[in-house]
């Protein structure tokens, strides 16, 4: 298909037109005020970085079939331009499709990944639960020297957390990051609890606590259930009050694990109150 098709498609009574995505006006808009308002003479992008923008603005807009036909339209991709098309197919869930693109980019292309590109195809294998492909993508990450990338590590820690019985792999990515961020720390707590181990999710989130890391309301929201995993109310009931010192009493998913670790650890009229006393439900 040429681009003309793809901007517009044609009928013998009618020419209709795809909506200029945002980015794109935007961009249009600042070009035209930045040149009326300065003397100095502006530098055009590259045609490369401006279709990347378009087939960005596609995948968000849901127009994933017309990103990937600009994209194939493209006479020469960057790393950008793939991980764009890549993060598109993942974001609606084609992992399938942003495997074999990966693939392409690594293989017939011959095109280098960064840690973005590294990160997304994780997800995507993880989302797969493949651990093959994976544990591929981890070979290749630090045969490329990406391997210390905070994206890339805590992308690591879901996948492996996701696609193995046991969090061993995932344990000793966690433990190679230097500096830690909040991410990572949820990240491990989550996988814990999402194969049932919420004494092991709890034991992270006491040394995230030690470590004077940054709370988020995620991060309360998977302690709170792996405290309801547990059934170990005591636990659960400091859990609410340090939600509320915190400040995340009015949050809607935090909200909900209390509600829901209230209900496992079958204290009925604690649940019923609390239900009565949240100020947004869903």
């Amino acid at each position: 298909m040429s681009t003309r098709k793809l901007i517009s498609s044609t009928s013998k009574k009618s020419i209709h037109f795809h909506k200029i995505p945002p980015t794109i006006l935007n961009s249009l808009n600042w070009a035209d005020k930045n040149q009326t308002q300065s003397n100095q003479s502006l530098t055009p992008k590259s045609p490369s970085i401006l279709v990347t923008n378009l087939i960005k603005s596609y995948c968000e807009s849901g127009q994933i079939n017309e990103a990937r036909t600009l994209f194939d339209e493209m006479p020469e991709r960057d790393v950008v331009a793939w991980t764009a098309m890549i993060a598109g197919y993942t974001s609606f869930h084609y992992h399938t499709h942003a495997w074999r693109l990966f693939v392409e980019m690594a293989g017939t292309a011959a095109v280098d990944p960064n840690e973005y590109t590294v990160s997304t195809v994780l997800k995507a294998s993880r989302s797969m639960k493949s651990l093959l492909y994976g544990t591929l993508v981890h070979g290749l990450a630090v045969k490329r020297g990406l391997e210390g990338s905070l994206y890339v590590d805590n992308a690591l820690i879901d996948m492996y957390a996701t696609c193995c019985d046991c969090m061993d792999n995932a344990w000793m990515v966690f433990k190679g990051i230097k500096l830690k961020n909040d991410v990572s720390w949820t990240t491990l707590i989550t996988g814990y609890t999402h194969i049932g181990d919420g004494y092991g999710g709890l034991r992270v989130f006491r040394h995230m606590i030690l470590e004077e890391v940054k709370l988020n309301p995620y991060s309360f929201s998977i302690a709170v259930r792996a405290c309801a995993s547990t059934g170990w109310l005591v636990f659960g009931k400091l859990m609410h009050a340090a939600v509320t010192k915190h400040g995340f009493g009015s949050n809607i998913p935090v909200t909900n694990s209390i509600l829901d670790m209230y209900c496992r650890c079958g204290c009925l009229s604690e649940a019923n109150q609390y239900f009565h006393e949240m100020s947004e439900k869903i």
